[in-house]
């Protein structure tokens, strides 16, 4: 069920985030997924900055997203994707130093803005 909903946010995402007026920003990130014992590799990526409110425009819902909080979204494949809240210290923006983050699942992720060392 989960996956499910997933892939319809995914695709929802994916058509609707490119042909909207939103006001959304793509940035360069770094990103890592928990694992059991550390943390995975860097994953160099292109992300695209939204606030919480237009992720709700765009995902046809109003109270998925926290309205006041900022969304950086990552398109893996056609059919996947990954939506991490950012920390509010960031203010709007990707921070620069690696932050602790969650995906739409709740998972632990880090963040940081660019591709410079990110391994």
């Amino acid at each position: 069920m989960i996956k499910t909903l997933n892939l319809l946010l995914a695709v929802v995402l994916a058509l609707v985030l490119p042909v909207t007026a939103l006001a959304a920003d793509k940035a360069e990130v770094c990103v890592k997924f928990r694992k059991d014992y550390g943390w995975s590799k860097g994953y160099a990526v292109q992300g695209t900055v939204i606030s919480g409110s237009d992720l709700n425009s765009a995902v046809g819902s109003v109270t998925r997203f926290k309205n006041l909080s900022t969304y950086v979204v990552v398109f893996w494949d056609e059919d996947q994707a990954s939506i991490f809240e950012l920390p509010s210290m960031a203010l709007g923006s990707v921070p620069i130093f690696e932050a602790e983050v969650e995906d739409q699942q709740g998972r632990k992720w880090k963040i940081k803005e660019g591709h410079f060392m990110c391994y």
